[in-house]
C-alpha cells in the first residue's frame, strides 16, 4: 500500500516517519464507490482518481483476501530462455485416437483447437506414458507438431516406476530408445519428466510413496534421465521440472524435488479450477490456484511457465476467470512467460476443461491473447523462425478466422535494435513558422502525451529541404532529447528529383546535415522519399517517371546513405517507406527499395479518408494497408507504420482504431511501430488529429495499454533512467521527486523502493 512520508525529514538525522494509507484514514481520500476505474496498483491497494485527486478504491469488505506479492528475496525479471522471443500460449488438444480414455494431439484436433482461437500454437502438448507409448508411437505427434510449425512439450510419464525404480535401471532399454530416436529426430523437443511429484496421483508422487519417491529420490531420478540424454549426445531437448500448484501427501513440498539448475532448462507449474465439479472443491481463482507456488518456484532463477491449467464452469463465471487472470497476469505474476491450456472435456471423472465450453469463455481467452503478439522462435543464429501450417491447419482457419494471412510472406517479428517492444509516435500539429506547416513543439508534445496518457517513444518530423535547414531542425531535435524521445526525421527533398540528387544538386545541403547530425551525437532516423510511388511529391515516380524511375529513387536513397558514411556519421537508422497504394504510371510498391545493406526500418503510410473527398471512401485498417504489407514482408527488415490516421466522416474512427488493435496480432504480426499523424485538415484532407471524438482518444489509449511501454536498447543506463523518469516516477506518488540518474546512494529501503537524498531532501531511487 502507498506510504507517505508526514515528518519534516532532515538528512543528517537519517530518519523518517512513514505511515501507511488505509481507506476510511484521513492521510487520503477514499473514492467514492468500488466501481471506480483502477488507475494503477501499489503493493495490494488500487488506486483511482476523482475529481483530478487520488483516491483509494475500496476493497470488498465481505472478502479478506489479500495478495501476497512474490517472496521478497526472489527476482520478479523476466526470464525468456533461448526457444522462444515473448510469451508463448499452448495447449493439450483432446481427441478420439489410441485410447478413448487418452485421446491425442492428432492433426485435425490441433486445426480445430487453432480454429477455435483463431492463432497459431507455439505449444503442442503431449503425454507420453512409458507402460503404453513408445518412441516410434510418439514420433507421430511430433510430425504433426513439426507440420504445424509448433513445438513439442512431452510430458514423459514413468508408469509404473518409482524414482527408485528410474534410479535402480528398471526403465533404461524404454530410456535408451528416446535417446537414440530423439537424437535422430533432430527439431527440439521439451521433455517434462516425473511432473506433479508433490502430489499423491502418480506412481513417482512423493504422497503416494514418500520411500521410494522421497523428494530427493525424485530430483536424482530428474538427473538421472538428463544424464542420460547427455551421454547419448543428445543436444535438442530442453528439460522442464513441474511442481503442482498444491501439496497432497506426507513428504510433499513446492520445491523440494527440484534437481538443480545445471539439469533444468524451465520451471513451470500445473494447477486447476475445479469450481464445484468436486465435492471437496469450491470455486478459485487464478491468483488463488497459482499464487503459492508461483511464490515458492521464483527463487529458481528459470524461465517460467504454466504447463497445464484450466477452470470449470461450475460455480462461477469461466470467461470471467480467464479476463482476470490476463488482467493481473503483469503485476501478480511477472514471470509467467507462457500459458499451456489443458483443453478436454472430462464431465464425469473432473471437469469440462475444453476452453470451448462456452463462447464467453473462448472469447476471453482471444481476447487476453491479442494483448501479446505472436511469439516467434529463435534459432541458434538468433534469426526467428516462421511457423509453417498444415493443409489440414490452413484449412480450417480458411472456413474459421476473419482473420486473413499475409500472403505467402514471412510472419516473423523483426524488432530491430532500438527499441524492445512495440512502439508508439505521432507527428503532433501546432501553429509555429508556418500556418499551414505546423511543427512538433515542447507545448504540442505535451499536448499530445496529456492527450494519450502515455509517453511519446517516437516524435515525428517534417523537414523540407527548400525551406528548413539544419540550425531550424535541430531545435526540434532538442524537444525530442528533452522529453525522452527518439526523433523520426521525414526528409523531403523538395524541389529535387531523383535525378537531381545524384547529379550532385543537393549537396551543399546534405552536407550541412551530415556534420550536424554527426555533431550532435544522439540516434535519429532519417527517412528520405517517402511515398515515391505517389504521384504528389517532386522524387514521385508517379510525377516524373523519367528522373524519377524507381531504380533512381534507389539509387538516390544509396547516394544519401553513402554521403552520410563518407561523412562517418553512425548515429543514424534509415527508414525506407512505401504509399499503401500506387499513383502513377511506373510506381509499384516495392520498386523504390534501395536494398538491405542501405535500410534499418520498413515502413508503410496510409489514411482511411473516409467520405472527406468525392473519390474516397471508408476503409478499414485492413483494407488500407493489407496490399503494401503483404508486398514489403519479402524484406527482412524491422516494419512499422510510419504515417497514418482515420476521418471521422463515412464511419466510426473509435470503432477503426479498435478494430486495428484488435488485428494487428494475427493479420500484421510483423508492425513493431505506429506513429499517428495528429493534424487536423479538414478542409484539403480530413481531421487527422487523434482527439476528434472522446471514443477515439479512449480505443487508441487503451489499444496502447495492451503494450508494455517500450525501452530503448543500446541506450546508455542513464538514457534509460531519463526515459522511466519521464514515463513514471514512482517517488511522486508520495510527494517527492525521483533522484537524478548519477544518485545511486541508498539511504533507506522500504517496500516500495529505494530512497536517497538531494538538497536536503529524500528521492527516489530507480
Amino acid at each position: 500500500m502507498f506510504m507517505k512520508l508526514v515528518n519534516a525529514l532532515t538528512v543528517a538525522g537519517l530518519f523518517v516517519t512513514r505511515s501507511y494509507a488505509k481507506c476510511l484514514s484521513e492521510e487520503f481520500l477514499c473514492c467514492s464507490g468500488s466501481n471506480v476505474e483502477v488507475q494503477y496498483t501499489d503493493n495490494n491497494e488500487s488506486w483511482g482518481i476523482e475529481n483530478g485527486i487520488r483516491c483509494l478504491i475500496k476493497q470488498d469488505e465481505s472478502s479478506n483476501e489479500i495478495v501476497q506479492p512474490a517472496n521478497q528475496s526472489s527476482s520478479t525479471d523476466v526470464i525468456y530462455g533461448d526457444t522462444f522471443d515473448s510469451m508463448f500460449f499452448g495447449a493439450w488438444v483432446g481427441g478420439d485416437e489410441v485410447l478413448p480414455e487418452y485421446p491425442q494431439p492428432n492433426a485435425k484436433n490441433v486445426a480445430a483447437f487453432e480454429a477455435v482461437q483463431g492463432r497459431h500454437l507455439d505449444i503442442i502438448h503431449h503425454f507420453v506414458i512409458w507402460q503404453y507409448n513408445d518412441w516410434e508411437w510418439t514420433r507421430n505427434y511430433l510430425d504433426v507438431a513439426k507440420a504445424n510449425g509448433s513445438l513439442m512439450m512431452i510430458t514423459w510419464m514413468p508408469t509404473p516406476y518409482t524414482a527408485q525404480d528410474i534410479l535402480d535401471g528398471k526403465g533404461d532399454e524404454y530410456i535408451d530408445t528416446f535417446v537414440k530416436g530423439i537424437k535422430s529426430y533432430g527439431e527440439e523437443i521439451w521433455l517434462r519428466p516425473l511432473h506433479e511429484s508433490n502430489g499423491d496421483w502418480y506412481t513417482w508422487c512423493t504422497g503416494k510413496d514418500n520411500i521410494n519417491n522421497a523428494e530427493e529420490k525424485v530430483a536424482a531420478a530428474f538427473r538421472y534421465l538428463v544424464k542420460k540424454f547427455r551421454e547419448g549426445n543428445v543436444t535438442n531437448v530442453k528439460w522442464v521440472w513441474t511442481t503442482n500448484n498444491g501439496n497432497s501427501g506426507e513428504g510433499t513440498t513446492l520445491t523440494g524435488s527440484y534437481p538443480g539448475d545445471d539439469f533444468v532448462d524451465y520451471i513451470s507449474i500445473d494447477g486447476y479450477n475445479f469450481g464445484t465439479a468436486q465435492s471437496w472443491s469450491s470455486w478459485s481463482t487464478f491468483e488463488e490456484v497459482f499464487r503459492d507456488a508461483y511464490d515458492a518456484i521464483s527463487k529458481f532463477q528459470k524461465p517460467m511457465f504454466i504447463a497445464e491449467f484450466s477452470s470449470s464452469e461450475l460455480g462461477g463465471n469461466k470467461a470471467e476467470w480467464i479476463s482476470e487472470m490476463f488482467r493481473i497476469l503483469p503485476e501478480r505474476f511477472p514471470r509467467i512467460i507462457g500459458l499451456v491450456w489443458f483443453s478436454e472435456s472430462k464431465p464425469d471423472n473432473e471437469g469440462d476443461w475444453a476452453i470451448n465450453t462456452s463462447e464467453a469463455a473462448v472469447e476471453a481467452w482471444k481476447k487476453g491473447m491479442n494483448a501479446y503478439p505472436q511469439a516467434n522462435r529463435k534459432n541458434s543464429n538468433n534469426s526467428i523462425e516462421k511457423p509453417v501450417e498444415t493443409n489440414e491447419v490452413a484449412a480450417f482457419k480458411s472456413v474459421s478466422s476473419d482473420v486473413a494471412p499475409a500472403s505467402s510472406a514471412t510472419t516473423s517479428v523483426i524488432m530491430g535494435d532500438t527499441f524492445d517492444s512495440m512502439f508508439f509516435g505521432a507527428w503532433v500539429g501546432g501553429d509555429e513558422v508556418l500556418p499551414e506547416y505546423p511543427q512538433p513543439n515542447a507545448k504540442n508534445v505535451a499536448a499530445f502525451e496529456a492527450v494519450q496518457g502515455r509517453h511519446l517513444d517516437i516524435i515525428h518530423h517534417f523537414v523540407i529541404w527548400q525551406y528548413n535547414d539544419w540550425e531550424w531542425t535541430r531545435n526540434y531535435l532538442d524537444v525530442a532529447k528533452a522529453n525522452g524521445s527518439l526523433m523520426m526525421i521525414t526528409w523531403m527533398p523538395t524541389p529535387y528529383t531523383a535525378q537531381d540528387i545524384l547529379d550532385g544538386k543537393g549537396d551543399e545541403y546534405i552536407d550541412t546535415f551530415v556534420k550536424g547530425i554527426k555533431s550532435y551525437g544522439e540516434e535519429i532516423w532519417l527517412r528520405p522519399l517517402h511515398e515515391s510511388n505517389g504521384d504528389w511529391y517532386t522524387w514521385c515516380t508517379g510525377k516524373d517517371n523519367i528522373n524519377n524511375a524507381e531504380e533512381k529513387v534507389a539509387t538516390a536513397f544509396r547516394y544519401l546513405v553513402k554521403k552520410f558514411r563518407e561523412g562517418n556519421v553512425n548515429n543514424v537508422k534509415w527508414v525506407w517507406t512505401t504509399n499503401n497504394g500506387n499513383s502513377g504510371e511506373g510506381t509499384t510498391l516495392t520498386g523504390s527499395y534501395p536494398g538491405d545493406d542501405f535500410v534499418d526500418y520498413i515502413s508503410i503510410d496510409g489514411y482511411n479518408f473516409g467520405t472527406a473527398q468525392s473519390w474516397s471512401s471508408w476503409s478499414t485498417f485492413e483494407e488500407v494497408f493489407r496490399d503494401a504489407y503483404d508486398a514489403i514482408s519479402k524484406f527482412q527488415k524491422p516494419m512499422f507504420i510510419a504515417e497514418f490516421s482515420s476521418s471521422e466522416l463515412g464511419g466510426n474512427k473509435a470503432e477503426w482504431i479498435s478494430e486495428m488493435f484488435h488485428i494487428l496480432p494475427e493479420r500484421f504480426p510483423r508492425i513493431i511501430g505506429l506513429v499517428w499523424f495528429s493534424e487536423s485538415k479538414p478542409d484539403n484532407e480530413g481531421d487527422w488529429a487523434i482527439n476528434t471524438s472522446e471514443a477515439a482518444v479512449e480505443a487508441w489509449k487503451k489499444g496502447m495499454s495492451a503494450y508494455p511501454p517500450a525501452k530503448r536498447i543500446g541506450s546508455s543506463e542513464t538514457q534509460n533512467i531519463k526515459l522511466a523518469m519521464k514515463e513514471e516516477c514512482w517517488s511522486e506518488k508520495f510527494g517527492y521527486k525521483c533522484c537524478s540518474p548519477d544518485n545511486k546512494v541508498v539511504v533507506e529501503t522500504d517496500i516500495n523502493g529505494k530512497w536517497g537524498t538531494e538538497n536536503g531532501n529524500w528521492c527516489g531511487i530507480f
